[in-house]
C-alpha cells in the first residue's frame, strides 16, 4: 500500500468519523430541544391537576390529599370513545348522544365529590377537567413520540417532533389561559357571542327574564323596532355552552323566523387586530360540529337564511380572560346587531344566537 492510498482510506475513515459525530450531536441537539418543551408540559400539566385538587378539597369537605389526587386522577384519565364512522349514516345523532352522557356523566361525578358546590360551580369545576384532560393528554402524546424517536436514535423523528413544538406550546399556553378564568368564574374571549346576547337583552328589555326550554340554555323574546327577536344563548355565570340546537327547535316549534343570526369567537391570523369584526352566512359554531349540523338541517329544512357575526381573536385570547380589545369588540358588535336587526322590515322574526361558553356571563 503507498502513500497516496493511506492517506486516502485515512481521509475516508475521518470524514465517516465527523459524519457520524455530526449526526450524533443534532440527534443530542434534538433531543435537548423536545425535553426543555416536555418540562413546560408536564409543569402546565401538573399546575392543572393541583389546582382542580385544590378546588375540588374546597367543596368536597375531604382533608386528605391522597384521596383527592385519586378522585383528580380518576376524573382526568376519563375518556369520551367517538362512535365508528365506517357508516357515517347518523353519525351526528350518536356523536350528540355520547358527548352529553359523557357531560352528565362528568357532572353527577362532581356532584358526588364536591357536593357543596353550586350549579355554576359544577359547571366551572367540569371545564377545569376539560382544561386539566386537554392539558394531560397532550404531555402524554408528546412524550410519546419523544421515548420512541430517542429509543431509535431516529434523527428525522425528532426532527419533526422539534419542528411542531412551537405551535404546540401555544396550544398549551391557550389552554393553560383558561384555569383562572374558571377557578374565579370570569368571561374569556370565547364568552364574546354570549356577552353580546346578554347585552342586546339588558340594552333593550332590561325587564326580560329567560325562558329555559332545555337544560343550561337560555330564550329570551323582546321587541325591537317592530320586529319580534328571539336572543339564546347559554345559561350563565356558571361555564357552560348549552344546547343551543335543541333551543332553536323549541323556537321553530312556535314560530317560522326570517333569519337566524349566529355570533361567535373567530380565530384571527397573526397581523389581525384582536376584537375586529368579521361577516358572513352559515352557522359561525366551533367544537366538534354536531349541534353545528343540526342548526344548518333546521334551517335548510325551513328556508331560513344563516348569518353570522365573528369577533376575531388569538386562541390563546380565545381560552384566557377577556382582553379589554376583544370587550371593544363585543361593544362594537352589538352595535352592528342593533343596526342590522332595525334595517330589517317591520314584521319580521330574528333569532340571534350567542355561540360560546357563558363562564361569568349572567
Amino acid at each position: 500500500m503507498n502513500g497516496d492510498t493511506y492517506s486516502l482510506i485515512m481521509w475516508i475513515i475521518v470524514l465517516m468519523f465527523f459524519s457520524f459525530l455530526t449526526q450524533e450531536m443534532q440527534i443530542f441537539r434534538a433531543i435537548s430541544e423536545v425535553e426543555n418543551y416536555l418540562i413546560i408540559f408536564r409543569e402546565t400539566r401538573d399546575k392543572s391537576l393541583k389546582l382542580l385538587a385544590a378546588q375540588l378539597k374546597r367543596y368536597s369537605g375531604i382533608k386528605d390529599d391522597k384521596t383527592i389526587e385519586t378522585k383528580v386522577t380518576e376524573l382526568v384519565e376519563t375518556y369520551t370513545i367517538l362512535p365508528v364512522d365506517l357508516d357515517p349514516f347518523g353519525i351526528v345523532k350518536k356523536i350528540k348522544h355520547i358527548v352529553q352522557v359523557g357531560e352528565k356523566g362528568l357532572e353527577e361525578r362532581l356532584h358526588l365529590v364536591a357536593p357543596t358546590a353550586s350549579r355554576d360551580e359544577i359547571l366551572n369545576l367540569s371545564n377545569l377537567v376539560e382544561v386539566a384532560r386537554a392539558l394531560n393528554i397532550i404531555y402524554k402524546q408528546v412524550n410519546h413520540y419523544y421515548l420512541i424517536a430517542r429509543r431509535f436514535k431516529s434523527l428525522w423523528l425528532l426532527m419533526q417532533l422539534s419542528a411542531q413544538m412551537p405551535f404546540v406550546l401555544e396550544g398549551v399556553r391557550a389552554i393553560e389561559g383558561a384555569l383562572e378564568s374558571f377557578k374565579y368564574g370570569v368571561p374569556i374571549g370565547d364568552s364574546a357571542g354570549p356577552l353580546v346576547a346578554s347585552y342586546l337583552v339588558r340594552k333593550n328589555a332590561p325587564e326580560k327574564r329567560p325562558l329555559e326550554p332545555v337544560k343550561d340554555t337560555e330564550v329570551y323574546d323582546l321587541e325591537l323596532d317592530n320586529k319580534k327577536v328571539y336572543v339564546v344563548k347559554a345559561k350563565g355565570p356558571g361555564g357552560t355552552v348549552g344546547h343551543l340546537d335543541e333551543a332553536l327547535q323549541w323556537i321553530l316549534e312556535r314560530t317560522t323566523p326570517t333569519l337566524i343570526i349566529t355570533i361567535d369567537a373567530a380565530l384571527k391570523y397573526e397581523g389581525e387586530e384582536s376584537g375586529s369584526l368579521a361577516y358572513g352566512y352559515g352557522v359561525a359554531m366551533g367544537g366538534i360540529g354536531a349541534e353545528r349540523f343540526i342548526i344548518e338541517e333546521l334551517a335548510t329544512k325551513n328556508n331560513i337564511p344563516l348569518y353570522a357575526l365573528l369577533i376575531k381573536m388569538s386562541e390563546a385570547e380565545a381560552l384566557s380572560v377577556m382582553t379589554e380589545n376583544i370587550y371593544k369588540g363585543v361593544k362594537n358588535g352589538l352595535q352592528v346587531l342593533e343596526e342590522f336587526i332595525r334595517g330589517l322590515p317591520a314584521g319580521s322574526v330574528v333569532v340571534v344566537i350567542g355561540v360560546g361558553n357563558t363562564v361569568g356571563v349572567p
